[in-house]
């Protein structure tokens, strides 16, 4: 049953979030409902296409999908197309998707961000009892990594949208706003779409055995629930995919008003 909901959450990603990626590359590159649709269609089967062919091509990795399953994949896209063009094309579902996505990933990393707190108070909980009071609780340091996964994977999302990672560069700082989106926009779909699909791509087995034994911490006294700090994996690189979408959708709108 774990391994079925697992292909079905792999499917959909690949299905339904995978393609939605690439409409605001397909709102930048041309106009029109029918046009933007269409180039949006090209894109992502270009794309699998190509995947498909290195696959092929590369006997190690062995991946060989089936023809029917790649029939129902483009099947898939192309009814998620024709959705995209009854909504209005590309730029109609960008502005309806990208303040969802956004408030979605905003509100994730403000909930999650309270954890500092909390882990903060369980480290001075932890000093006091083993220090004055000469007890320890197995089950209070593995919160600890708990909570420390929990912030910095569910808000790179949001560090990402408010522009608050670590940022090493010598041009971007004071370059004008049109070559800032520019760069942006490249960065989202060069580095940082294909990082999240590796990480999804990769995690997915790592995960998925995980939550077929109900891992859990190798003492007696520890968080019995591995799987779950695990799963934070996949759901890091959704959120730093919804936050690229919005990031990438605003730097679309400054490039064409730049135009």
């Amino acid at each position: 049953m774990l391994t079925l909901a697992g292909d079905i959450l792999n499917w959909a990603a690949a299905g339904i979030v995978f393609p939605l990626m690439f409409l605001p590359a397909a709102a930048l590159v041309t106009h029109g409902r029918a046009r933007s649709t269409a180039i949006w269609f090209v894109g992502v089967a270009a794309i699998v296409a190509a995947g498909v062919t290195f696959a092929a091509l590369a006997p190690a990795l062995r991946i060989t999908p089936p023809v029917p399953t790649l029939l129902i994949y483009f099947s898939v896209v192309a009814v998620l197309g024709g959705a995209i063009w009854i909504a209005g094309g590309p730029a109609s579902v960008i502005a309806l998707l990208s303040p969802l996505l956004d408030g979605f990933v905003r509100r994730t990393g403000r909930t999650v961000m309270w954890l500092i707190l909390v882990m903060a108070g369980v480290q001075f909980g932890i000093v006091v009892l083993r220090y004055v009071f000469g007890v320890n609780f197995i089950f209070m340091q593995e919160s600890i990594t708990y909570m420390h996964g929990a912030v910095f994977l569910l808000a790179g999302g949001y560090a990402l949208l408010t522009n608050d990672h670590v940022r090493v560069d010598i041009f971007y700082r004071d370059a004008p706003p049109k070559h800032k989106a520019l760069v942006d926009f490249l960065g989202t779909y060069f580095l940082l779409f294909p990082v999240c699909l590796l990480l999804l791509w990769t995690a997915s087995p790592y995960v998925g055995v995980s939550w077929s034994v109900t891992e859990g911490s190798a003492e007696t006294s520890g968080i019995q629930g591995v799987y779950i700090l695990k799963s934070l994996v996949p759901a890091f690189a959704i959120l730093l995919a919804m936050a690229g979408f919005t990031n990438a959708a605003r730097a679309g709108e400054t490039l064409k008003a730049g135009a």
